[in-house]
C-alpha cells in the first residue's frame, strides 16, 4: 500500500514544524494517546509533539489509522471510540447538508448504495445566493479525526486513493465552485483562500490532528496542481497553512480546552447543559479560533453564548460514543453530550450516532431521549440496524442513526421511533396530519 503521508516529501517537506503549531498555547500540539509511551518518556500522552520526533519515527508511524497494526486499531476503537467514517457516509452526510443549503438533493453527486455518480455539469445556484456564498460558508467538522468530511484525499475506512475528480470532501466541493467560477489564477487564489477559511476541524489525539492538517495541504497541491499544472509555492504553502493551522485545532470537545488544560477535577465536573459563571478562568486555559471576516481570534466557548457573533453554517461529523475506559465496566456513552454542545454553535447539525436514544433505551439519560424525540426540528436520515455494515468489526447494539437537527425548520416530532422506516413515515406523517 502506498504511503499517504511522507514527511519528507512535497508538500509537507519543511513544513513540519508548522504544522505542530497550537494557535492557543503558542507551542505544540501534544499527543494526547498513549499508542507511543513504549518510545520514551517523550512520548507520553502530555508530551509534545516535535519535529525531531517525528523525524525519528518509522515511516509508518505517522500514517493513517488504516495502516497501523490491527491490534493497535481495535485498542484505539476501544478506549477512543475511534470509529473511523467510510467515504460513502461522508459523501451521504456532505450531501445532505448542501442539499439543505441549495434546497433540493444531488448537487454535486448522486448517491447509488456505497458509491456515487458525479454531476459533471456546472454547478447552478438557487435564486438569491450565489458561488461565494457558498464558498465562504462557514462549516465544522467535530472530532474530525483525520477529517474525511472536509478533505478525501483517500477512504479513511480503506486507505484507498480518490481521485481529484470523485472527492466528496466539504473543501473539495468549494474548490470545486472556485474551479468553475474564477476567472483567473489571481481570483482563483483569493477564492481558493477563502474557502480554506471557511473549513473547521477540531480533534482531541494529536497524530490525527497532524494528519487532518496535512491532508488539507495535500488538497491545496492537488488542485493547484490540477488546475494551474505547477506545484505550490512555498510562500503559498505557508500562507495557507497558517490557516489550517488555526482552523483545524486540538480541544477536548466537552471542556473547550486543550488536551489537560483543566488543572483540577473539581472543575472537569461543569455542567455541559446551563449556561453557567465562568470560574477559575485564569487557571483554565481555553481554545482559540480565528474569525477570518472579522479578523479576530476568539474563544471557541464564546460561540455557545446567545446572542449575535460568529455562528457555523453547518456542524457535520460522527463523535465519539463512549468515554475512554480501561476498565472491564460499561462504557458510558458521550455521544449525547456532543450533540448538545454542537447544537450551541450551529443552528444545523448533522451527526452518526448509536441510534439506541430513538428507541428510548441504552445508557443515556431518559429526560434526554425524551427531549430529543419530541424535538420537532429534529429528523432521523438514516438508520442502519446493522452498525458493522457502516463500521466493519464492530458491536453497535441498536444499530445507527444520521440525525439532522435544524433549529430553522421543523420536520414534525418522531414520538415513537422503530426500525422500519414506513412505519417511521406513516407515524411522522400521521403527526404532521394532527398539528
Amino acid at each position: 500500500m502506498e504511503e499517504l503521508i511522507k514527511l519528507d516529501a512535497y508538500p509537507i517537506r519543511g513544513l513540519v514544524r508548522r504544522l505542530l503549531q497550537d494557535k492557543t498555547t503558542r507551542k505544540n500540539i501534544m499527543f494526547a494517546s498513549d499508542s507511543y509511551t513504549d518510545y520514551g518518556a517523550g512520548y507520553r500522552d502530555n508530551s509534545q509533539m516535535t519535529e525531531g520526533v517525528l523525524l525519528g519515527f518509522d515511516s509508518c508511524d505517522i500514517q493513517p489509522r488504516v495502516y497501523k497494526a490491527a491490534a493497535e486499531q481495535t485498542e484505539r476503537t476501544r478506549k477512543r471510540a475511534e470509529v473511523f467514517t467510510p467515504a460513502w457516509i461522508v459523501n451521504q452526510m456532505n450531501n445532505h447538508c448542501d442539499a439543505e443549503w441549495f434546497g433540493h438533493l444531488d448537487v454535486f453527486n448522486k448517491q447509488d448504495e456505497q458509491s456515487w455518480e458525479i454531476n459533471t455539469e456546472p454547478i447552478l445556484f438557487p435564486e438569491g445566493k450565489d458561488w461565494k456564498q457558498y464558498v465562504d460558508s462557514r462549516r465544522l467538522e467535530i472530532t474530525c479525526g483525520e477529517a474525511p468530511y472536509i478533505a478525501s484525499r483517500y477512504d479513511a475506512a480503506t486507505g484507498e486513493i480518490i481521485p481529484l475528480e470523485r472527492r466528496i470532501g466539504i473543501l473539495d466541493r468549494k474548490l470545486r465552485i472556485v474551479n468553475e467560477n474564477a476567472t483567473d489564477e489571481d481570483e482563483w487564489f483569493k477564492w481558493a483562500f477563502r474557502a480554506f477559511q471557511s473549513v473547521y476541524g477540531y480533534e482531541y489525539q494529536g497524530d490525527n490532528l497532524l494528519i487532518a492538517r496535512m491532508n488539507l495541504l495535500y488538497t491545496l497541491a492537488d488542485y493547484i496542481e490540477a488546475k494551474w499544472h505547477r506545484q505550490a509555492t512555498q510562500k503559498e504553502l505557508e500562507k495557507f497553512l497558517n490557516v489550517i493551522c488555526w482552523n483545524l485545532w486540538q480541544m477536548d470537545g466537552l471542556n473547550d480546552t486543550p488536551p489537560y488544560g483543566i488543572p483540577s477535577d473539581e472543575v472537569v465536573q461543569m455542567s455541559l447543559f446551563d449556561d453557567e459563571e465562568e470560574t477559575a478562568d485564569d487557571e483554565i486555559v481555553y481554545c482559540k479560533i480565528y474569525d477570518w471576516r472579522k479578523d479576530i481570534s476568539k474563544l471557541f466557548k464564546s460561540l455557545k453564548k446567545r446572542g449575535k457573533g460568529m455562528k457555523f453554517d453547518y456542524v457535520i461529523g460522527n463523535p465519539p460514543y463512549q468515554e475512554d475506559n480501561d476498565n472491564n465496566n460499561r462504557q458510558k456513552p458521550v455521544y449525547n453530550l456532543f450533540m448538545e454542545e454542537a447544537f450551541k454553535v450551529s443552528d444545523v447539525v448533522e451527526l452518526i450516532t448509536p441510534a439506541r436514544f430513538l428507541f428510548d433505551a441504552g445508557q443515556t439519560p431518559k429526560a434526554w431521549n425524551k427531549k430529543m424525540l419530541n424535538d420537532k426540528n429534529f429528523t432521523v436520515l438514516l438508520y442502519e440496524q446493522n452498525g458493522a455494515s457502516i463500521f466493519p468489526n464492530t458491536e453497535i447494539k441498536g444499530g445507527v442513526a444520521i440525525t439532522l437537527r435544524n433549529k430553522n425548520r421543523e420536520y414534525g416530532e418522531i414520538g415513537v421511533f422503530t426500525a422500519i422506516p414506513i412505519l417511521n413515515y406513516i407515524i411522522k406523517k400521521s403527526i404532521n396530519t394532527n398539528e
